[in-house]
């Protein structure tokens, strides 16, 4: 079960790139590969701390500079920046699996592909990626599951938005239901948890009460079990009783707050860790950014388009929570920076 660790401070992205401090030290840093490869198994592990030590803090050091650059940079080049950044804070967490990446030249290419001339009547959300066989998010993607995507496989950026939980109120404002709603989860003492979903959340993602339950069950691993709880179920909401352990649920995931949130997987029940959907997202305005600056341009600086919408609150959103995560697959814990309600 993953720890969540809630540290309070009045500037949570601050306290959050302060926190990647950690990993910049060369003493600190050799330590903590120390034991990851020492855990993997790995033969050797002297000389590979030795080798990646040095790697891994310039990743992490080369990463904040780009975050930097992003924050005080206009919306023009900032998806560019941030993708940079991604990628930097992407190698430092490969590097903590695999000592020796990258070891071939394959490994290094972006390992996702989009149109780089982009249609006449172009909207954001129809946009596609598709996933190489090889290059960085490949490695990245296998390290976070385990299993790589199908090579040319796609993914619409309407469907990969719709799977944020900060984005749910823009989504709905532009494209109907996310696929992602609020859950609340009660555990009491000697009772069996019980969670709780919007009916209006599962019947806008055409799904059904039943289709709901087997969701959950088929995630829910061969210990765990849901059922609808025999109390009459609350208007509006559903009520699922689980029997078993549920904490670290794969269709969980959580807000800059801590709160959980239950996603549906992709088409044929895939399911995407947050971390790679926003690496696809990000890549596709890099890219756009780069190859097509006339209609960049003219995309975010004249509001033609209804995609500026979601875009700008996407790279507001994941500027904050990209490294959040990569810390927290660092860290092997849940860390929430919370700015706390002070009393009047």
């Amino acid at each position: 079960m993953q720890t969540t660790v809630r540290i309070p401070t009045e500037q949570p992205y601050r306290k959050l790139w302060d926190t990647f401090v950690y990993f910049e030290n060369e003493q600190t840093t050799s330590e903590f590969l120390r034991n990851r490869y020492t855990e993997s198994g790995f033969e050797n592990v002297a000389k590979h701390v030795y080798q990646a030590t040095q790697k891994f803090i310039f990743s992490i050091k080369q990463a904040r500079e780009y975050y930097r650059a992003a924050e005080a940079c206009d919306i023009l080049t900032k998806p560019l920046l941030l993708y940079y950044g991604m990628m930097a804070l992407s190698k430092a967490l490969i590097t903590s699996h695999d000592p020796d990446y990258p070891s071939t030249t394959s490994v290094l290419k972006h390992g996702l592909s989009t149109r780089k001339l982009k249609r006449e009547e172009y909207a954001f959300a129809d946009d596609e990626v598709r996933v190489q066989k090889d290059g960085i998010f490949h490695v990245l993607h296998k390290a976070l599951c385990g299993s790589p995507l199908e090579n040319q496989q796609r993914f619409a950026m309407r469907e990969l938005l719709a799977v944020i939980p900060e984005l749910i109120p823009t989504y709905r404002r532009l494209y109907g239901e996310a696929q992602v709603g609020a859950v609340e989860i009660w555990r009491e003492r000697d009772l069996p948890t019980r969670w709780t979903l919007q009916r209006s959340f599962v019947a806008g993602c055409d799904k059904t009460r039943e289709e709901l339950l087997d969701i959950l069950n088929l995630y829910g691993g061969e210990t765990t079990r849901f059922c609808y709880s025999d109390d009459v179920d609350e208007a509006g909401t559903f009520v699922v009783a689980v029997d078993g352990e549920e904490a670290g649920h794969p269709l969980i995931l959580y807000d800059f707050s801590g709160r959980p949130h239950l996603r549906f997987p992709h088409d044929g029940n895939l399911l995407l860790p947050e971390l790679s959907v926003h690496y696809m997202v990000m890549f596709v305005l890099g890219m756009l950014c780069r190859y097509e600056t006339e209609r960049w341009g003219e995309m975010i600086l004249t509001f033609s388009s209804p995609d500026t919408f979601v875009i700008n609150e996407f790279l507001n959103v994941s500027m904050r929570k990209f490294p959040n995560l990569i810390l927290d697959q660092l860290c092997r814990e849940r860390t929430i920076f919370y700015t706390p309600h002070h009393p009047h």
